[in-house]
């Protein structure tokens, strides 16, 4: 009997690898590959006899449940900024975003909890080590307190403006003297928050797109921002707002003809990482960036992000 048993191991560990990656892969590959084992072990003679049946089976048995047990997603606590529709309730992610999780999802084989909460709370709970983050951007303070993982994808800060009220601008010295609308403790980089408040005044909000639209064509503000994937154009941002605030703006007072315009030159450049508190990295923003570039070479992640 003991004889049967160490061969069985050694049997079974020649296999064990290959079983692993299939599981994962396919059920209907893992059943074939049990049936090979299964044979293997029929053909293998221990003391000029074959492998009993039941001994087979049970080794087959527990390979498959290790290999389920291997194969398990991690769950890994995902906070991200809530975004709020017009009566307060969180909106779902944005395509791009959901789409971006799902694909790092099954190239790490983890499952994302996501958690939303008001930027100025996640950045807090992150820092004490409550998960992971995706959308805070850079700067001083942030790098000394969190591993960013590289660019994932990017977003152009745009302008938004009434369609009667637009200015040029080409700097952040253009928006002086005016009113500018940003969500309510989120960071639009170094050079915006060297400025608010002295260059230009914030008008903070929560983050509703359509209760901070409202306000804009109230004239509550001059402009505000909004974040769009950089493959967007100015018009094409233009269009999906109008289209999206269509139905909220029929009972507003408006001048003939008066809508959302975006201005043509996006206020800057916004890349959206991952980041993690640095004594609370485990080595996952290491396989998130081999993920991100190994979606890049295949072409896989830019599909992933533009959807079907």
């Amino acid at each position: 009997m003991r004889i049967v048993c160490v061969s069985l191991c050694v049997i079974v560990a020649n296999q064990a690898e290959q079983l692993r990656m299939v599981l994962h892969a396919s059920p209907l590959r893992s059943a074939k590959l049990a049936c090979k084992i299964y044979s293997l072990f029929q053909l293998q003679s221990f003391q000029r006899k074959r492998m009993p049946l039941r001994y087979a089976i049970l080794a087959i048995c527990f390979y498959v449940c290790h290999g389920f047990a291997y194969c398990a997603p991690k769950e890994v606590v995902l906070l991200i900024g809530e975004a709020l529709d017009e009566k307060g309730s969180p909106r779902a992610l944005a395509p791009a975003r959901r789409a971006l999780l799902s694909y790092l999802e099954q190239a790490l084989n983890v499952k994302f909890e996501i958690r939303m909460y008001p930027w100025a709370r996640v950045e807090s709970n992150a820092a004490n080590g409550e998960g992971i983050v995706l959308g805070l951007s850079k700067n001083v303070d942030r790098l000394a307190r969190f591993h960013f993982s590289e660019a994932a994808y990017a977003n152009n800060l745009w302008l938004v403006t009434r369609s009667d009220s637009r200015f040029s601008f080409n700097s952040i010295q253009d928006l002086k003297g005016k009113s500018i609308g940003a969500v309510r403790g989120f960071s639009y980089g170094p050079e915006f928050d060297l400025a608010k408040n002295k260059v230009f005044h914030v008008e903070e909000d929560i983050s509703s797109r359509s209760s901070r639209l409202k306000k804009l064509l109230s004239k509550r503000m001059d402009a505000l921002l909004v974040y769009q994937l950089s493959t967007d154009s100015a018009e094409e941002v233009e269009a999906g707002i109008n289209a999206f605030m269509a139905n909220e703006v029929k009972d507003m007072a408006l001048p003939a003809k008066v809508s959302f315009s975006v201005l043509p030159k996006p206020l800057q450049v916004d890349f959206i990482y991952f980041c993690i508190a640095k004594n609370k990295d485990d080595g996952l923003i290491a396989r998130i960036n081999a993920a991100l570039a190994n979606g890049r070479k295949t072409g896989d992640l830019a599909r992933a992000l533009k959807g079907p």
